[in-house]
């Protein structure tokens, strides 16, 4: 696997300014005049999650757009970055791209963010797709394996101790190639099922090693902040979210967002349309689904 250093490698971006002057960086493929997916990538990860999508993107004539959320990747950070921001910067991004309606995925830990803007915007969304989805966090703390249940309370409940751990785990500094070997090596072997198939796949191996070392250009904060910033609450009932468009799709085998947490946001989502896969993991719904999926959320094709 040749991996590099994160700020040695040129990876493909571009770039939208929003009314505030900060940047905000992305990665488009698929079709230039296809319907709008607006990707929101998950915790560790970055806009080139979007590769994993490109080859579906283009057989189904869909443009989809994955933005790297503020101080990841190609976006500039921003001081107090709230939950609910992320709608406004969206919509800014569409306008400055002369996109009106779009739809949004959130793939893990996108879709929050993916759900933020189902409330705050919902009259740009044609749809909204959760994919291996993380819930909110009164969800996770009562469904679930138990220690998980334990892990999002104690978050909850002490965050500047989260914090302070969070700074020991994963330090200011960019990984280097063998820290990402051995950090997807033994992810790879926790996980099993699809999700290990997948990485080892060369080919997937290095699309998930490039977006880890995306995700880490400016450093670690942003992600320590995303974490800490949803298992808080978010500032919006999910229940009350009115878009008539919502998709779940989760792996039943997922070790890393387990399927009762998923089934219960289902519910609480009560117009929403689930698919719960049997055999699929965390991170292979979005490979392995990926054409039924997009397929969805292209206006008359879902």
């Amino acid at each position: 696997m040749n991996v590099h250093r994160a700020e040695a490698v040129a990876e493909p971006y571009s770039t939208v300014k929003l009314p505030d002057g900060r940047t905000l960086g992305y990665l488009q493929v698929g079709a230039a005049d296809g319907p709008v997916v607006f990707h929101f990538h998950g915790h560790g990860s970055s806009r080139l999650e979007a590769l994993m999508l490109a080859d579906q993107a283009v057989a189904l004539g869909v443009r989809v757009i994955a933005l790297d959320r503020p101080g990841i990747g190609r976006s500039d950070p921003k001081s107090g970055d709230r939950l609910l921001d992320w709608p406004a910067d969206v919509a800014a991004a569409a306008d400055a791209l002369n996109i009106v309606r779009f739809a949004v995925q959130g793939m893990s830990a996108g879709g929050p963010y993916a759900l933020a803007c189902a409330h705050s915007i919902p009259e740009r969304l044609t749809a909204c797709a959760l994919v291996s989805a993380v819930p909110p966090p009164e969800i996770a703390r009562r469904t679930g394996p138990r220690i998980r249940r334990l892990v999002w309370w104690a978050a909850n409940r002490f965050p500047n101790y989260l914090r302070r751990r969070l700074k020991e785990f994963r330090p200011d500094i960019p990984p280097d190639e063998e820290m990402v070997r051995r950090r997807m090596e033994r992810v790879s072997h926790w996980l099993g099922g699809e999700d290990e198939r997948l990485m080892h796949i060369p080919q997937m191996r290095a699309v998930l090693a490039r977006t880890m070392m995306e995700t880490a250009r400016q450093g670690a904060a942003a992600n320590n902040d995303e974490i800490a910033r949803l298992v808080r609450p978010w500032g919006f009932d999910v229940r009350k979210i009115g878009l008539e468009k919502i998709f779940i799709w989760h792996g039943e085998a997922d070790r890393i967002m387990p399927i009762e947490p998923a089934r219960r946001l289902a519910r609480a989502l009560s117009a929403s349309r689930s698919v719960f896969y049997p055999d699929e993991g965390h991170f292979s719904v979005l490979v392995n689904r990926a054409g039924e999926l997009l397929s969805a959320l292209v206006p008359d094709r879902g």
